[in-house]
Parts: structure tokens; C-alpha cells; sequence
């Protein structure tokens, strides 16, 4: 899988899991405040992949399963790559009925008391 992909499917993942949860849980799941106060923490998402550079199939650089690891007799050299993704994850985006956007009046609306 080439790497932009999966840093795409996972982060994709995990944030639709917070979501998810948020939903149907009667506790707080990463609010975006509480009892007034904002709460604006970044959680950092970790990632250490193996990867190798191809340049088959389009070329790119991709991620290694333990299976291509261990089956692997190729001739390739493969490089350990570890970064941080920061994700906020108490930041719903407009995306989600949960962003605070959604609770705002329409147009010629009052505000919710």
C-alpha cells in the first residue's frame, strides 16, 4: 500500500471511531468543552512504518506488511520512517452534526438558550 494511502485510511479510521463514539456514549469522548471552558488539545497520532521506495507501478513509497517483511527476498533495501500526524480529535469539522457550527442559529433564527 503506497504510504500516502495509508496514513489517509488510518487517520480516517481513527477519527471515524472518535466520531462514532461521541454518538453513542453518554460520556465525554474528546468534548470541545467542558463546563464552559475550551478545550483545544492536540493528541499526536504515531506512526513508525517500515517503507521501500518502488519505482514499479507508478513508483512512490510503500508501506510493508509483517507478511512482505518476512517473505520478502527481494533485493530492495527498506528504511524504518516514524512521524507524528497532531489531530484534534475534540475539534469536530463541519463534516460532523457535532460541530459547533451546527448548533449556531439560521439566518433570522435566535440563539439556543
Amino acid at each position: 500500500m503506497k504510504l500516502d494511502e495509508f496514513v489517509k485510511v488510518a487517520l480516517l479510521d481513527i477519527t471515524n471511531g472518535v466520531v462514532s463514539a461521541q454518538k453513542e456514549t453518554l460520556l465525554y469522548i474528546a468534548p470541545g468543552y467542558i463546563n464552559g471552558k475550551k478545550i483545544d488539545k492536540a493528541h499526536k497520532v504515531k506512526f513508525e512504518v517500515t517503507v521501500t521506495i518502488s519505482k514499479e507501478g507508478g513508483g512512490g513509497i510503500k508501506v510493508l506488511s509483517l507478511a512482505d517483511l518476512k517473505g520478502s527476498a527481494k533485493s530492495e533495501s527498506t528504511n524504518k520512517l516514524s512521524f507524528e500526524v497532531p489531530v484534534y480529535l475534540n475539534a469536530p469539522t463541519p463534516l460532523n452534526e457535532l460541530h459547533y457550527t451546527n448548533c449556531l442559529p439560521k439566518s433570522g433564527e435566535e440563539k439556543p438558550k
